[in-house]
């Protein structure tokens, strides 16, 4: 071994000898290192520089410096850098976080129409709910009327939209229905359209005719023998603006008169004893329902625009007070509302 390293290592083992002598890491400088514990929060402590020799008498200057840890502030007459960057920080973190909170809102609201918009049916506006007749606590005269908007371009499909309550979970469907009714015959239902501006009355009870149908002119016939909510509109042509059958010879005066005289949508049932057996049979057999259809179904104003249509229960769907009807497409989703 190299005489140099040697000595190197000797001095190694000698310097270790005293330290370990000296107590070694349980020593309480090896604990301490510093002259004074590191002060630590909002402690501060002041600092005298040396004493300067003027030939005069002793001054100290004494300045105070901060401490480290503390959070800012004066300290000893001197603002603190810490300080003022963290005031600028605070300040940095308060505006992102209004920031974060604005933007949080708007994410909020634009959320709350998407979901509305995803439950919005796209009839929503095409077809509305126009009125509500709350009846009596039964069926009848318990109705809803429906309307589509005059600004739509194409007919509404009627049949398979629902209604339902929010406060009871009751609901029904809207059904099928007649375009042309006849009487004494099986009629075929079809499924239901409203054109632009039509309208529909959704009644909760059963139908007079055992369905649902459309108003045409001569639909008044039906109110003479049934009772209708709301009352079928009498807009029948007058007996005495008919043609009457040929020959017209066979009708004298006093026929004509009579026939002048008559109400319009009435069937007659027992006429005057004292007219003509031939005035009889026009009076008896010729104004009535089937042949008021025959004779106008054809007039570009024979249809109304309204529906009756009839969701056949027996008690009343809706609650007198408190209520909330929605008007649901066949997806479930809502295309108008009604409450009370």
């Amino acid at each position: 071994m190299h005489e140099d390293v040697k000595w190197l290592f000797g001095l190694i083992v000698v310097f270790g000898l005293v330290w370990y002598v000296a107590g070694g890491f349980k020593n309480p400088t090896s604990q301490q290192p510093f002259i004074q514990p590191i002060l630590s929060g909002s402690q501060t402590e002041t600092y005298t520089e040396e004493v300067i020799n003027t030939g005069s008498p002793t001054v100290a200057a004494v300045n105070s410096y901060p401490t480290y840890g503390t959070s800012g502030g004066t300290v000893g007459g001197t603002q603190a850098q810490g300080g003022t960057r963290g005031g600028t920080a605070n300040s940095e973190i308060a505006a992102k976080l209004e920031s974060a909170g604005i933007q949080a809102e708007q994410i909020k609201k634009e959320l709350a129409v998407l979901a509305q918009k995803n439950l919005a049916s796209p009839l929503s506006g095409k077809i509305s709910i126009s009125n509500l007749n709350r009846g009596s606590g039964s069926s009848a005269g318990e109705f809803i009327t429906l309307r589509a908007s005059g600004s739509n371009k194409d007919k509404i499909l009627l049949t398979g939209l629902r209604l339902e309550s929010v406060s009871s979970g009751r609901s029904a469907a809207i059904g099928k229905g007649v375009q042309l009714p006849f009487q004494n015959q099986v009629n075929v239902e079809q499924p239901i359209y409203l054109s632009p501006g039509e309208t529909a009355y959704v009644l909760t009870a059963r139908s007079p005719l055992g369905i649902s149908f459309r108003l045409n002119k001569c639909a008044g016939f039906f109110g003479q023998f049934q009772s209708f909510t709301p009352s079928i509109p009498s807009r029948c042509p007058a007996p005495k603006s008919e043609p009457l059958p040929p020959p017209e010879s066979q009708y004298n005066d006093q026929c004509i008169d009579y026939i002048n005289s008559l109400p319009i949508c009435q069937v007659i049932i027992q006429p005057p004893a004292n007219i003509s057996p031939e005035c009889n049979r026009y009076v008896t057999k010729e104004i009535n329902y089937t042949k008021c259809v025959e004779l106008h179904k054809n007039d570009t104003n024979f249809y109304e625009p309204e529906w009756r249509v009839y969701l056949n229960y027996g008690d009343a769907l809706w609650k007198s007070k408190r209520e909330i009807i929605h008007l649901v497409d066949k997806g479930g989703k809502i295309i108008d509302v009604v409450t009370y």
